[in-house]
């Protein structure tokens, strides 16, 4: 079997046989270390890398499937950040947007976009964006929310 080249990037994605591409990571889904990602090779601005399971890749049209490509994480360099999305459905209740924020506060976690949608019904959508370094924070963090009152369901943005 001949020896295949591993490129690592300080992004710390490896891909088998390129070396040192430009990567990307997509703003659909937000891939973190330790979920399954698969890069796609995009036309002139190099790689850009998704979850299996995000929505672009799953609907992918067959004659674009060729340019998908092997990909995992690495080892990143120590201190890597990634911007995490996250969809928060709550019964809409006064001071539920402070409870959320006090724990990004006491977790250290910095937020950079928050999106809060409230159907007339008072369910209210929120979509948080934030930096974690790996998926066991990201996972500590889905944690704490689910345990603030009137919290119903949370799941990753997929696309």
């Amino acid at each position: 079997k001949n020896k295949v080249h591993v490129a690592k990037s300080k992004s710390g994605i490896v891909v088998k046989g390129i070396d040192d591409m430009a990567v990307r990571f997509s703003r659909c889904c937000s891939p973190v270390p330790g979920d399954e990602i698969v890069g796609f090779i995009t036309r002139g601005r190099g790689m850009s890398i998704h979850r299996t399971d995000c929505i672009n890749i799953i609907n992918l049209p067959e004659h674009e499937r060729a340019r998908l490509i092997t990909a995992e994480w690495g080892k990143a360099e120590t201190g890597s950040s990634y911007m995490a999305e996250i969809k928060i459905y709550a019964q809409d209740r006064q001071g539920l947007l402070m409870d959320m924020s006090k724990v990004f506060t006491e977790m250290n976690i910095d937020v950079k976009s928050m999106n809060v949608r409230t159907s007339k019904q008072g369910t209210a959508t929120i979509e948080v964006g934030f930096v974690v370094h790996g998926r066991e924070e990201l996972g500590r963090v889905i944690e704490r929310l689910r345990q603030l009152a009137g919290v119903l369901d949370i799941e990753r943005a997929v696309g």
